[in-house]
């Protein structure tokens, strides 16, 4: 726990090392930024007076010690006097605070400086306080008539004094526990005040009973007028697990540390430091937390302690006609006791329902339930469960919350054949709302109630092996895959040896979709093919048409697209032939993918778009992720880059609104999302949802992520934390069966190696991506490992030939190896992703021999523009500088420089930054942008703020040229790029302003008055 105050209280804005140790500070932006205004007011002559409220540990002293570093780093000068209330009993010390933050002053600065700037008004209040400064302790104010009167003016005025050199901060913490003079001198200065340069700052602990001498000052209008308050909040649970750092990785842990201590930080603390956060129940609250808890439970008497008895038993909330059927009370002796327990702040009166109860919080419910014996409690839960049998409107909640409210009582209460069959009823009621979490809960308690209940088959309504298929989908869905494999692998177990080959067949086809969620694509394809083995021989059904659909996936995921193809178009057939619905669905998903992969996208994309339409009308989940999944790879692959992160962060949305956010389905979308950013150059947007991912999770389950991670990793130059990521993906077994992982995962390997100068194990890498691709149809990978790979050897020899060294024979060689490994049949269209590649292989060829030529290189840089790839056009303008520039033409050389260094500097790609300004510095070129010519739209004038399109700024300039009616010979004269690229570019715009031609283009363009000229 920190005390970095020394005060003895624990403050909750410190981010944690995992170790404890304050690492930062979390969230309090807004109180932050409003206390820093206070001090702007203050230094403008408009004193202010701020009340800092919040329950106790939410990190309010934190939150003033970073104020006042805040503040003093922007304004040395600044005189703060800060001070603390003691809770001493009747033991008063009056104007505690206030000789507090003058000993503060003294200690800091020395006498002499409250003397230079405070004046007269300092030595008054040295006598009036009995010499605060000296060694020996203040026992209080002088003991004159009118000493209250002379020190209020006394301070007010050291307060001006103190104004005149500089804006003045006077804190005084924790005023609940504020003397009578204290509260009087507050009450005062915040009435007095006009135009010092003095921000008042009060902190207190919320909420504050009426009964209390604060709740009295506060109450005063005059004063209320004069005072802004803040209320610092608890953490949201982001906030909170920045605060814990390490521990909070496990999101489980998190979401349970968050429940219990309601966002309160040193609550959290103390339950961390306590250990008590990984038991399924919390037998034991950490001793610091049940002392400040029972301290507030020992003020009730008997009466209110058994109806806290009961709440608690109950719920964290709970309906006052509850409170009634169960109590042992008359209807008078429970309002009594209510009203204690409410004014005693340990229960608190619904906002939204005056008829219900919640504990203020939920550590107080947990001292209260440490506190019953086992035949109380026991007892209670069993009143509770024959209460809400009896009569379920008592309930507070419906469906499958009051279910598995039900369902806990009876367990609590030890009736195990009513907690048996009210368990599969919340499970079951929990599943078909997607309350996986719940159901898994539900059905785990199914399982441990099975082998006490006599007849549990019976009880239960299914068998036992159907138990465990259940209980495995639910905790499947609630992100425990691990747990869901051990369930499922049971089942089969049960059912292996039984004449019942179709169920067999069932659950393997299960366990090879658990398996690929799981990355073990070896062992997930050893399942289908179990199962397709279990049901052969027998008539046709919707299980075999799912599983001939898993292996025609299987096909696809080895890049064996045209077998994949014909296989998923069996089972196609197959499903229709047996009406199964969501299995034509399923093979619809594959089929589209298998197509879109072979470069029919037209075809591929409409394919997917109905296994979209088929899951949702089915509500089958599981294939609803995977369509999504595979639709937005397909629009990626159609280059439809923007398009297809939107559909993307858009179904994540809905996903994680079900609570379904770390599921397989989940993170195959965020990746998905991630590689179309990545590509469109929106890095730190991919960044944060990438992390989000990681965070926590297995390397197994987070495969694709972590490649998208450390392609960003490397292209940024943080090389050492790109290579942790690779190599963590390497190392996952059974990845032999999933070349669109590892074509990509060597190519970054690649890249990161020639960043590194380290040509010869980029050539390596690239070898070994070849051997993964060898055999499978994915053109793309191909095409993109051996770009790298010619690259790796052209600087090989360019280095050579720059060194006057020998020009190495391996990699002459090498170059003509790639160069016929990249040929492809049939040729790509030029303005395709495939034909820019091929374009690419070529220009590196050509550099490899010192043939190129910078117009070839200007044509990629527009065709990956035309694309969204600014990256990539980013280093073809790179590679065109270069070219230019051997060629004695500066002026087009430094044009070209200057557009990789603007796209570069703004990716905040360091290693191509570094070359961009190594080649500028070489050949003397100028990489300050020049004044825009006459009549140009340069791209600072882009009117991004008004896009709702996403275009890009070359397609900003074409869209402009065709409001001005030009062909696109006439834009690609006016714009300097090919008549091909123009033409890209005016079909990426009709296609994003969802227009039918380029004359409606330019209408949107006109109507919305995108352009003044």
């Amino acid at each position: 726990m920190s005390d970095a105050d020394g005060t003895g209280r624990a403050d909750g804005t410190g981010r944690h090392d995992g170790a404890g140790r304050a690492a930062g500070f979390v969230g309090r932006g807004s109180e932050l930024r409003q206390l820093l205004a206070g001090v702007d007011d203050a230094d403008a002559r408009r004193s202010t007076t701020v009340l800092l409220g919040g329950e106790a540990g939410v990190g309010k002293s934190r939150l003033i010690r970073e104020f006042v570093r805040a503040a003093t780093a922007r304004d040395p000068r600044i005189h703060v006097l800060s001070g603390g209330c003691v809770n001493l009993g009747e033991g008063v010390v009056p104007y505690a605070p206030l000789i507090d933050a003058l000993r503060r002053l003294v200690r800091e600065r020395g006498a002499e400086h409250l003397t230079r700037y405070g004046g007269p008004a300092f030595a008054e209040i040295d006598k009036l306080l009995a010499g605060f400064t000296s060694t020996g302790r203040a026992e209080g104010p002088a003991a004159e008539t009118n000493s209250q009167t002379r020190v209020f003016g006394a301070v007010l005025q050291l307060l001006d004094h103190l104004g005149r050199d500089a804006p003045t901060v006077l804190i005084f913490e924790d005023l609940h526990w504020a003397d009578a003079s204290t509260l009087d001198l507050v009450s005062y200065l915040v009435q007095a005040q006009t135009d010092e340069r003095v921000l008042l700052l009060f902190s207190f602990r919320s909420p504050v009973p009426q009964q209390h001498p604060l709740w009295t000052v506060m109450a005063e209008p005059s004063f209320r007028r004069r005072v802004r308050q803040i209320e610092v909040p608890a953490f949201t649970e982001d906030e909170l697990g920045q605060f814990l750092g390490g521990p909070a990785g496990d999101p489980e842990f998190l979401r349970r540390c968050f429940e219990l201590s309601d966002g309160n930080p040193l609550f959290a603390e103390e339950l961390v430091a306590g250990g008590v956060l990984h038991d399924l129940e919390l037998k034991a609250l950490p001793r610091t937390l049940a002392d400040t808890m029972v301290l507030l439970l020992e003020q009730l008497d008997e009466d209110a302690t058994e109806v806290l008895r009961v709440a608690a038993a109950a719920g964290r909330t709970v309906g006052h006609d509850l409170l009634a059927a169960v109590c042992e009370l008359d209807r008078r002796a429970l309002n009594g006791a209510l009203r204690r327990c409410v004014k005693g702040r340990v229960l608190v009166v619904d906002q939204t329902d005056d008829d219900t109860y919640t504990f203020r919080h939920a550590l107080m419910r947990e001292a209260v339930l440490e506190d019953l014996l086992p035949g109380e409690r026991r007892h209670l839960h069993e009143a509770i469960a024959e209460a809400l049998s009896a009569y379920p409107g008592l309930s507070l909640v419906d469906g499958p919350t009051a279910a598995a409210d039900l369902a806990h009582h009876w367990f609590e209460a030890r009736r195990r054949p009513e907690a048996l069959r009210s368990a599969v009823a919340a499970a079951v009621a929990a599943e078909r709302v997607r309350a996986f979490r719940v159901a898994q809960k539900q059905y785990s308690r199914v399982l441990t109630l099975w082998g006490q209940v006599d007849d549990a088959e019976r009880q239960a309504g299914l068998p036992h092996d159907r138990v465990l298929s259940a209980a495995a989908e639910a905790a499947r869905w609630a992100g425990d895959l691990n747990g869901a494999l051990e369930l499922l692998t049971r089942a089969i177990g049960e059912v292996g040896g039984t004449a019942d080959p179709g169920r067999a067949g069932e659950l393997l086809e299960r366990l090879g979709s658990y398996r690929w969620e799981a990355g073990d694509l070896e062992l997930s394809h050893a399942a289908y093919k179990d199962a397709d083995s279990r049901l052969s021989g027998l008539p046709p059904t919707a299980v075999a048409a799912r599983v001939v659909a898993a292996l025609a996936t299987v096909m696809v995921q080895a890049g064996r697209y045209t077998e994949g193809l014909d296989q998923a178009v069996r089972a196609i057939g197959l499903a229709r032939s047996v009406g199964a619905r969501a299995e034509e669905g399923r093979a619809l998903n594959t089929a589209g993918t298998a197509l879109t992969m072979l470069e029919r996208p037209e075809e591929g994309v409409p394919n997917l778009e109905a296994a979209v339409k088929i899951a949702r009308e089915v509500d089958h989940l599981e294939d609803l992720h995977r369509a999504y999944g595979n639709l937005t790879i397909a629009l990626e692959h159609a280059g439809r880059l923007a398009e297809a992160a939107n559909v993307a962060r858009e179904e994540l949305a809905r996903v994680a609104a079900l609570g379904l956010r770390r599921t397989k389905g989940a993170d195959v979308l965020a990746n998905n999302a991630s590689s179309a950013l990545v590509q469109l150059g929106r890095w730190d947007e991919a960044r944060a949802m990438l992390s989000a991912v990681l965070r926590g999770r297995e390397v197994p389950q987070t495969r694709y992520p972590r490649l998208t991670l450390a392609e960003i990793d490397v292209a940024q130059g943080r090389f050492d934390e790109a290579r942790a990521l690779l190599t963590s993906v390497q190392a996952v077994a059974g990845l032999k069966g999933d070349p669109r992982l590892l074509g990509p995962l060597y190519g970054c390997f690649a890249e990161l190696a020639i960043w590194e100068r380290d040509l010869d194990a980029a050539g390596a890498a690239v070898t070994a991506g070849l051997g993964a691709l060898d055999g499978t149809e994915n053109s793309v990978s191909l095409l993109r490992l051996c770009a790298t790979g010619l690259r790796a050897a052209a600087d090989a020899l360019v280095r050579a030939a720059d060194l006057g060294e020998p020009t190495p024979q391996s990699a002459g060689q090498r170059v003509a190896e790639l160069v016929a490994c990249a040929t492809v049949e049939p040729a790509p269209p030029a303005g395709s992703e495939r034909g820019t590649w091929l374009r690419l292989c070529h220009a590196e060829r050509d550099r490899a021999a010192r043939a190129g030529t910078a117009e070839r290189w200007t044509e990629i840089a527009e065709a990956w523009a035309a694309l969204d790839r600014p990256y990539l056009a980013a280093y073809a303008h790179w590679r065109a500088a270069e070219t230019w520039a051997a060629a004695r033409r500066p002026a087009d050389a430094a044009a070209a420089a200057r557009e990789a260094h603007r796209t570069a500097e703004r990716l905040g790609a360091a290693p191509l930054l570094a070359g961009v300004t190594a080649t500028a510095a070489n050949w003397r070129l100028d990489l300050a942008e020049p004044a825009p010519a006459a009549g140009s739209a340069p791209a600072s004038q882009v009117p991004h703020q008004r896009d709702p399109w996403g275009l890009t700024p070359q397609e900003w300039r074409v869209l402009r040229e065709l409001t001005r009616g030009k062909t696109n010979r006439q834009i690609a004269e006016a714009l300097s790029i090919q008549v091909s690229t123009a033409g890209v570019h005016v079909s990426n715009i009709i296609r994003k302003l969802g227009v039918d031609n380029r004359g409606m283009a330019a209408a949107v363009a006109t109507r919305t008055q995108l352009f003044t000229d």
